[in-house]
C-alpha cells in the first residue's frame, strides 16, 4: 500500500514539474495602424480645395518609443518593453501616412504628398509623438498618446497652425488589439481636429463647421484582424458590450438585425456579426424596462465597442457578524416604483457568483423581507451612474437563533474603480474568549476545590480570489490558562498556527496548489506533578544536561518545537455548494520539525524518577494527502475539518497524521459552544505508535475586530 502511495506521489510530482517547466510557448504578435474610411466626417470634406501644396514629413519620436516593442508604462517612472507584442510598421512613417491620406481624402489642399522630388511644396506638416504607450496595472488598462501637429511654410520656422493633445483612454478589455485600435482612433480623430484648425486659419478665423462634439462618437470602434476560423467571411465584424464588473457573471443581451432575426450575446464577449445595422436590447428587468440602442453599425473586419450608457449593481446581504444571510431583496425604480425583480445574494466564500444587475442611470430603492415599494421600513437607496459599478452591502439584525429580523444598515462600501477591484481581497479578524469554572466539595466538605480555565483566540483570515487564482491565509493564535485551588495560574494551551495556500484552477474544479504552514508557540512548556520527583534530562548525544528534584520541569522552550510544512500538487474541489465546501489535495510534501531543547518523557520508575530525552530534529519528504472542508448544518451548527497526512519516502520515519475537527453551535448572537477534536499519531522511543486524541469544549464569546 505504501509503495503504491509513494508511486502515486512521484507521478503527481512529475506531472506538476513537467507542467510548470513546459508552460505555454508564447508566439510573437505584430500590430499595424490602418486607415479607416468609415470614420471620416462628411462635413470636413471640401468641394474646393485650398490652392496649395503640402509636404507631410516623418514623425519625430523619442528613442524610448521609436522601437519595435510596444511600450508598457507602469505607475511611476518604470516602463517595460513587450517581447511578444511588436509593431509591424515603423511609427515614424505610418503616422504621417495616415495624416496625409486623411487630409487628401478631405480635399483640403490641392496636393498633399509624403515626398516632392521636382518642386518645393508651399507648406509642410510636422508631427511629434512624445508618448505612445500602454498604461498597465492590476486595476487600470489605458492607452496613452501625446502627439503634436504643426503647419508651417516651407523654409520658415514660424508656426501657422498647431494642435497638441495628451490623451488617456480607458480600455474596455485587456487585449493589445484594443490598445492598438484606441491609438489608431486617437491619431485619426486628432487629425480631424487639426484639419478643422487649418480650415479656420485659411477662412480668416471663421469656423466653417461645428462638428467637434461629434468626433468622440465616431471613434468608439476597435479593429481586429479576423483570422479566427469562425470569421472567414470578409463581410463580418465584431460587436462588444464591455463587462463593467470584469467578472464571468455578466448578463446576456439581445441583438436584432434589420430582418428581426435575434442573436444572443454576453457582455464582455465579442460577438461575430455580418456587416450591417443592428438594434441592441440590454439591461435587467422586463422587456419594456431594457435599454435599447438603435443603428449600431457593424463594419467588416472591425470590432464595434459600445460605450456604456448603463451601470451595474451587485448586492451582498450579511449580519452584524459579517456572515452571509440568505435574505431575498427586491429592486425598484425610485421614481416610477417599477420593480426590476428580486433575488437572493450569493455566498461568495463558497464559490457562488453575485448576480450583476444592469440598470439605467438613476436612483433605485432596494427592499428586503418582501416589503413593497412604498415601505418606510427595511429599505435603502442606491444611485447608479453610467459606466460605474455599485456594490451595495445590506446588514440585517438577527434573533437569538440567527434568523434575520430587519435591516440594520446599508451602503455602498466601495465607490472608486480601484476599491471595486480590491473587493477580490477580503480580510477578517475575530477575537474569541472562553471561560470555564468548576467547583466541588466532594473530597472536603468545608474546602471545595475550584478550577478556573480561561482561553482566548485571535482568528485572522485573508482571502484573495481573482479567477483562476485563489489565495488563503489563516492565522490562529490561542492562549489559555488554568488555575486550581492549590496551584497558581498556569499556561494550559499555547499555539500559533499559520496556513498559506494558493490554488490555480486550470479547469472549473481542478487546479494546482502550493502551501506553506508554520506551527509554534510563545511560552515555555512545563511538566508538573503534585509531589516532587527526581528527574534527569539527556541531550541528543546522550549526555546528562540537568538532573534534580522538583515538582516541575521545563520540557519545551519558547517557539520550539517549530514545525514547517510545504507542499505542491493537485487540488480537486469535491463540493462547492452554498453550505458545503470540500476539497482533496495530493502531491509532494515536505515537513521540518526543529526540536531545539525539546524533551520527551521516556522512562519512569516506581520511586518517581523520570528521564527526559531531547528529541531529534526531523526533515521529512514524501507524498502528502489533505482533506479540507467546511459545512453549515441545520440548527446553527458549523463543522470544519482539516486532515493532513504525509507518507515519507524514508522508511526510517513513520507516517504523519494530523486531523483537526471543529464543531460550533451558536446559542445567541455572540455566544456559542465550541468543541474541538484533534487527532495526531505519536511514536514513543519504545513501543508502537498510537493515536493521540485531544478534546476541548468551551462556551465561546465572540467579538469581531474587522
Amino acid at each position: 500500500m505504501k509503495k503504491l502511495l509513494y508511486t502515486g506521489g512521484l507521478v503527481i510530482l512529475l506531472t506538476v514539474l513537467i507542467s510548470c517547466s513546459a508552460g505555454e510557448i508564447l508566439s510573437r504578435n505584430y500590430y499595424v495602424l490602418e486607415y479607416y474610411t468609415h470614420s471620416e466626417l462628411e462635413n470636413l470634406r471640401q468641394k474646393e480645395s485650398i490652392p496649395a501644396t503640402v509636404l507631410v514629413n516623418d514623425t519625430r519620436i523619442p528613442q524610448t518609443y521609436n522601437r519595435r516593442q510596444i511600450v508598457i508604462r507602469h505607475f511611476g517612472p518604470m516602463i517595460t518593453y513587450s517581447d511578444n507584442d511588436l509593431w509591424g510598421v515603423k511609427l515614424t512613417e505610418i503616422i504621417p501616412n495616415l495624416i496625409s491620406k486623411r487630409i487628401s481624402n478631405y480635399n483640403l489642399f490641392s496636393q498633399v504628398q509624403r515626398e516632392f522630388l521636382k518642386e518645393r511644396p508651399q507648406y509642410e506638416i510636422n508631427t511629434a509623438v512624445n508618448n505612445i504607450e500602454l498604461y498597465q496595472s492590476e486595476y487600470v488598462f489605458q492607452a496613452h498618446l501625446n502627439i503634436e501637429f504643426y503647419l508651417v511654410k516651407s523654409g520658415e520656422e514660424s508656426i501657422l497652425v498647431e494642435h497638441s493633445v495628451d490623451f488617456e483612454k480607458t480600455l474596455p478589455d485587456n487585449s493589445i488589439e484594443t490598445f492598438v485600435q484606441r491609438v489608431n482612433d486617437m491619431i485619426l480623430s486628432q487629425t480631424d481636429v487639426f484639419t478643422q484648425k487649418i480650415m479656420t486659419y485659411f477662412s480668416s478665423g471663421e469656423t466653417p463647421y461645428e462638428y467637434l462634439h461629434d468626433i468622440e462618437e465616431i471613434y468608439d470602434t476597435t479593429m481586429v484582424e479576423l483570422f479566427d476560423e469562425d470569421l472567414k467571411d470578409v463581410g463580418q465584424g465584431l460587436l462588444l458590450l464591455p463587462a463593467l464588473t470584469r467578472t464571468d457573471n455578466e448578463p446576456y443581451y439581445l441583438i436584432v438585425d434589420k430582418y428581426g432575426y435575434e442573436i444572443s450575446g454576453k457582455m464582455g464577449e465579442a460577438i461575430p456579426l455580418m456587416a450591417g445595422i443592428y438594434t441592441i436590447h440590454y439591461g435587467s428587468g422586463s422587456n419594456a424596462q431594457r435599454i435599447v440602442r438603435k443603428n449600431v453599425e457593424i463594419v467588416p473586419r472591425y470590432k464595434r465597442i459600445v460605450e456604456p450608457d448603463w451601470g451595474c449593481l451587485m448586492i451582498d446581504v450579511i449580519d452584524e457578524n459579517r456572515d452571509f444571510k440568505n435574505v431575498r431583496y427586491e429592486i425598484f425604480d425610485a421614481e416610477s416604483g417599477e420593480s426590476y425583480g428580486s433575488d437572493f445574494p450569493a455566498e461568495e466564500e463558497v464559490g457562488e457568483q453575485q448576480k450583476v444587475w444592469v440598470l439605467k442611470p438613476g436612483l433605485y430603492k432596494v427592499t428586503i423581507n418582501n416589503k413593497p415599494f412604498n415601505t418606510y421600513k427595511d429599505f435603502t437607496t442606491v444611485y447608479i451612474e453610467s459606466g460605474n459599478v455599485q456594490n451595495l452591502t445590506i446588514v440585517v439584525s438577527t434573533d437569538e437563533e440567527g434568523n434575520p429580523i430587519c435591516l440594520a444598515g446599508a451602503g455602498v462600501l466601495s465607490e472608486s474603480d480601484l476599491e471595486s477591484s480590491l473587493e477580490n481581497l477580503k480580510f477578517s479578524s475575530t477575537l474569541h474568549g472562553n471561560v470555564n469554572i468548576n467547583s466541588n466539595n466532594e473530597n472536603d466538605k468545608d474546602n471545595p476545590e475550584t478550577t478556573i480555565t480561561l482561553n482566548a483566540q485571535l482568528d485572522n483570515s485573508l482571502i484573495y480570489n481573482l479567477n483562476p487564482m485563489h489565495y488563503t491565509l489563516k492565522n490562529l493564535i490561542e492562549i489559555g490558562t488554568s488555575k486550581s485551588s492549590d496551584t497558581d495560574f498556569r499556561i494550559s494551551s499555547d499555539e500559533v498556527d499559520l496556513k498559506n495556500t494558493i490554488i490555480y484552477y486550470f479547469i472549473k474544479n481542478l487546479g494546482f496548489y502550493g502551501r506553506f504552514d508554520v506551527n509554534s508557540h510563545f511560552f515555555q512548556e512545563r511538566s508538573y506533578s503534585t509531589d516532587n520527583f527526581y528527574f534527569t534530562k539527556i541531550d541528543k548525544d546522550g549526555n546528562i544536561v540537568e538532573d534534580g528534584y522538583d515538582d516541575e520541569i521545563i520540557v519545551k522552550p519558547s517557539f520550539f518545537p517549530l514545525v514547517l510544512k510545504e507542499g505542491i500538487g493537485v487540488n480537486y474541489r469535491i463540493l462547492n455548494l452554498s453550505r458545503a465546501n470540500l476539497s482533496i489535495r495530493a502531491g509532494f510534501g515536505l515537513r521540518q520539525d526543529f526540536n531545539h531543547e525539546v524533551y520527551q518523557l521516556t522512562y519512569t520508575d516506581s520511586v518517581e524518577h523520570r528521564t527526559y530525552t531531547e528529541l531529534e530534529s526531523e526533515d521529512k519528504r514524501g507524498t502528502e494527502v489533505s482533506l479540507v472542508g467546511n459545512f453549515q448544518l441545520p440548527f446553527g451548527l458549523t463543522y470544519s475539518t482539516n486532515a493532513d497526512l504525509l507518507f515519507p519516502f524514508d522508511k526510517n520515519y513513520f507516517t504523519t497524521i494530523e486531523w483537526e475537527n471543529s464543531i460550533n453551535l451558536r446559542i445567541i448572537k455572540y455566544i456559542s459552544i465550541d468543541y474541538k477534536l484533534n487527532l495526531e499519531n505519536k511514536k514513543p522511543e519504545v513501543g508502537d505508535e498510537y493515536l493521540v486524541t485531544k478534546h476541548s469544549l468551551f462556551l465561546r464569546v465572540t467579538y469581531i475586530l474587522r
